[in-house]
């Protein structure tokens, strides 16, 4: 018996919901994903998922603000130090971030909205109120850890950028040694000799050390334990 296969498509449309697509998304690479792949890789017709986004940057703004709806930033609990969960939440926002570039400006443009935002640095500013801090200090203390980890965001995002020109850190940093005299630049040499690369989670974790030691001094907290260290051949 003859099968008509066309038929067997027709009738009520699947259903897809945002989790459906913002899955789609990251399955195919926010990088790589298109109005028609993400419908395709959803066995959905592209008027049906047009019914939900309006074009590219429209999906991938859909896909930023879920992602953030589904992160679970740390909050403090009171059994870990001040130091010690502002390290998490910095480690947090830099990798939450950091995981899909494609998705980054949306993020940083506020085009991604998140509605438990305020509720996050509510909690968060109560919980360095309790360490002795008045609000405006409370909140210098939290936008200055914000600051470090989206601007390291930033700067992770513009080396991912080089890095797929092909061009990277290494050999830039190297081209720009070779223009220069012998004489110049000796930190930089060390630094390319060491093969230091300010760009990964351990470097991040070393600014963060040194912000948090900043702000145990400033506030006269509790000393922060110990986090990341330098190794001799850093310092």
């Amino acid at each position: 018996m003859r099968v008509d296969r066309g038929a067997s498509r027709r009738g009520r449309p699947r259903r897809i919901g945002t989790e459906a697509i913002t899955r789609a998304v990251l399955e195919i690479g926010p990088q790589d994903a298109t109005i028609r792949r993400v419908a395709e890789h959803l066995g959905v017709s592209l008027p049906g998922l047009y019914h939900h986004v309006k074009n590219q940057d429209d999906l991938l703004k859909l896909v930023a603000s879920q992602s953030l709806q589904s992160a679970s930033p740390p909050r403090f609990d009171g059994n870990k130090d001040w130091a010690q969960w502002l390290r998490q939440y910095a480690m947090f926002l830099r990798s939450a971030l950091a995981a899909e570039p494609a998705l980054l400006e949306k993020f940083i443009s506020g085009a991604a909205e998140y509605d438990g935002e305020l509720d996050y640095v509510g909690h968060a500013l109560d919980a360095l109120r309790a360490q002795g801090l008045s609000a405006r200090d409370c909140l210098d203390v939290y936008s200055a850890v914000t600051d470090l980890a989206m601007g390291a965001v930033s700067e992770a995002h513009r080396e991912y950028v080089h890095a797929r020109q092909g061009n990277p850190w290494r050999a830039r940093l190297y081209a720009a040694l070779e223009r220069s005299d012998a004489g110049e630049h000796a930190t930089l040499r060390t630094i390319a000799e060491a093969g230091l690369d300010p760009f990964t989670a351990e470097a991040f974790e070393r600014r963060v050390e040194l912000l948090i030691e900043g702000i145990a001094a400033r506030y006269r907290l509790p000393a922060p334990a110990s986090g990341a260290s330098p190794s001799e051949a850093e310092r």
